[in-house]
Formats: structure tokens, sequence, C-alpha cells
């Protein structure tokens, strides 16, 4: 069965390859910053949109190792995934439907993520 890919995934996947670009990182050159936690092969389909979607702890070990909040980048991926499914008709992700939490209502999680860095 092939994975059916989401609006979120592929905005995941143009953002993390623009990050890792605009830091200067080749795949094999992540693959050693992260020491092997995350191999080249994997973040070379992270960065294509290949295979599976990028788990969480990936994505938390690459705004680790790039030195970037996630809290704010999961939101610029959400705002990008928004208009991706606006143009392309990608089959949205859930919680679209209802829109985002307030403000405040990811402040425990924003902390728990802060917390694990």
């Amino acid at each position: 069965d092939k994975i059916r890919r989401t609006s979120i995934d592929e905005a995941t996947s143009s953002a993390i390859d623009e990050l890792l670009t605009d830091r200067g990182f080749s795949n094999r050159e992540f693959d050693r910053a992260t020491d092997g936690a995350i191999t080249y092969s994997r973040i070379r389909d992270i960065r294509s949109g290949l295979r599976g979607p990028i788990r969480l702890s990936e994505f938390l070990i690459i705004c680790q190792t790039c030195e970037v909040d996630p809290v704010a980048t999961l939101r610029e991926i959400i705002e990008a995934a928004r208009v991706y499914e606006s143009r392309e008709r990608l089959p949205s992700f859930p919680f679209f439907r209802s829109g985002l939490p307030e403000t405040g209502a990811d402040d425990d999680v924003a902390a728990a993520i802060r917390d694990h860095e």
C-alpha cells in the first residue's frame, strides 16, 4: 500500500529541505552532525518527500541541530500546508477543518517541546 501524502507532509518536506539548505547542510553533513540519529538516506527521503512522512522525533532533532524553534517552525509548516492545499487540492490535514487552536492552547505543547531540547 502506498502512503498517501497530505498537504502537511508536502509542506514539511519543503520546509525541512529549505531549512537544511539555508544552514548549508548536505545530506551527508547532516548525518554526521546528528551522529547518525538521522541517516543520510533518511534525511534524503525527508527532503525529497519519499517514503514515510517525518516522525516527531526526527523533526525535533532537525530543529535542534539547526537551532530553530520547533513551535515556530511547525506554525510556518501549517501555514504553508494551507497554501498547498488550496493550490493543489491535496488531502487536508484533519485539524485544518476546525482551525488552529488558540495561541494559549499550545503553550503546554511548546513547553514540553522546549523541555525536550
